[in-house]
């Protein structure tokens, strides 16, 4: 519920900031530049972040039911940062055809204002999703860590339930 509530929280502001944005952002190259710069230096960095977590070397032993388990844990985690990817991806593409349009809709500009309306749209939206990020990646290494400890407390006889 708490994800939904943020989810759409930052669609809202996406879509406010989007429609009162769009004039300062109309023709301006300079901020075109920046967003696709931004949002491609985001996509980079978000699949080095799913590849390194997605490694099952980093899988903690056990059998293969506990490893079965860690990974769909794991895909339903990965599966947020890859449409969050998805959605970087789309606002650069979004960017791209409001460019290549540019000239040929000088003379729609109904067309062009809802192009630039939806790439601030998605650019916003997907803006505010990445500050998410940081705590959903701690989550997953605090997640591997407390695995961790407990491979390495049943190696020595110590069950989950008792203190050291």
């Amino acid at each position: 519920m708490k994800r939904l509530g943020f989810i759409f929280l930052c669609a809202i502001v996406g879509a406010v900031s989007s429609y009162y944005a769009q004039p300062f952002v109309d023709q301006n190259s300079d901020v075109i530049l920046i967003i696709i710069t931004v949002f491609t230096v985001f996509a980079g960095f978000l699949i080095a972040i799913i590849t390194i977590i997605g490694d099952p070397g980093l899988i903690p032993s056990g059998s293969w039911r506990i490893a079965e388990g860690r990974r769909n844990q794991m895909y339903q985690r990965l599966s947020w940062h890859v449409v969050l990817f998805t959605l970087y991806l789309l606002t650069i593409a979004l960017l791209f055809v409001s460019v290549i349009l540019e000239k040929a809709l000088c003379e729609h500009q109904f067309w062009r204002l809802w192009i630039e309306r939806a790439y601030l749209f998605v650019g916003i939206t997907s803006f505010l999703f990445t500050f998410a990020l940081p705590s959903a990646l701690m989550e997953m290494q605090q997640a591997r860590y407390d695995a961790e400890i407990e491979r390495r407390r049943s190696e020595v006889g110590i069950r989950p339930d008792e203190e050291s």
